[in-house]
């Protein structure tokens, strides 16, 4: 129902004239700049003559009247708050609340306005426009979504561990969102969206690479390609995953281990390479073994000391 409904919002906006996904916002400033650029406002300041853009996701949405409504919105993990306002809007007032009226959680949005802080204290962008950029078409799980949910005085955190448990610590899978971990594994896009500490797996992830790459670039390693599929599959003792090349109508071989190409090189005069690339073994799996996984290795010739 609730995509069906979300459908006819289109239909409507389309009828009206207006396209429900724009091509294009200028954004000034990202939201994480934004709050890093106006955190020093006192509350109840406000920059009247200054003028920003931003863009993110609407995460929640209140209506404290006709005229005004309250916005999360979010931008790469980063929360700012939008006050919505008939009194300072550039939206005509008989226009004001069928504008936002149609912004349901999910929506992506762009907002222009002005920066300050509302009398509680909390930094916000005060909407003199908003743009609908990308509305969401389905429903976002609430906080009440999932399998962890609290028992009162009983839940700890084993018990939540034991059936939300994702590889690595310090993951609060209590304050997830979304908690069932079919859901979040099959649908990464969503739980980023309402997960927004799954984030830091995937920067930890690209730093902990980028530091590897670092550390062997900085000791004149060369980083190199080698092939993904092979005639022969070798390298380590696993079972390959099996494609078909159509063309040459003969079987190859996924690679598992890239060690055989690397040594080829060593032999043929790179004495230092290396290979940061993903490896496939048709074997059994769990939540800290995957079928295709990233592998490094590397190989040094002429190496009798440990590398520092």
């Amino acid at each position: 129902q609730y995509y069906e409904n979300r459908l006819k919002m289109l239909d409507s906006l389309r009828s009206a004239g207006v396209e429900p996904y724009p091509h294009k916002f200028d954004i000034a400033i990202s939201i994480a700049d934004y709050v890093a650029k106006y955190n020093s406002l006192g509350a109840g300041e406000h920059l009247l003559t200054v003028t920003e853009s931003l863009a993110g996701r609407v995460m929640s949405k209140r209506v404290s009247s006709s005229k005004l409504f309250f916005y999360d919105l979010y931008g790469d993990g980063v929360k700012v708050q939008v006050m919505a306002g008939a009194s300072y809007s550039e939206v005509a007032e008989t226009e004001f609340y069928k504008c936002h009226s149609v912004v349901k959680r999910g929506d992506i949005v762009g907002i222009i306005g002005y920066p300050g802080r509302s009398s509680r204290g909390e930094l916000s962008i005060f909407a003199r426009n908003l743009i609908l950029l990308s509305p969401c078409l389905h429903m976002l799980p609430n906080q009440r979504t999932g399998r962890c949910t609290a028992v009162a005085g009983k839940t700890t955190r084993a018990k939540a561990d034991a059936d939300c448990w994702v590889p690595g610590i310090g993951r609060n899978t209590e304050a997830y969102v979304l908690k069932d971990q079919e859901t979040r594994y099959r649908q990464r896009y969503l739980d980023l969206m309402v997960n927004h500490q799954v984030r830091h797996i995937f920067r930890t992830r690209s730093r902990v690479i980028s530091f590897i790459r670092r550390f062997l670039d900085e000791r004149n390693f060369l980083e190199v390609e080698t092939p993904m599929m092979n005639l022969i599959p070798g390298g380590a003792s696993a079972k390959p995953f099996v494609t078909h090349h159509n063309e040459l109508n003969m079987d190859l071989y996924m690679r598992i281990a890239p060690e055989l190409h690397l040594k080829q090189l060593v032999v043929g005069g790179l004495d230092r390479v290396y290979e940061i690339g993903k490896q496939f073994r048709n074997e059994g799996f769990d939540l800290t073994h995957s079928p295709e996984f990233t592998g490094c290795e590397f190989y040094m010739a002429f190496m009798q000391t440990t590398m520092t």
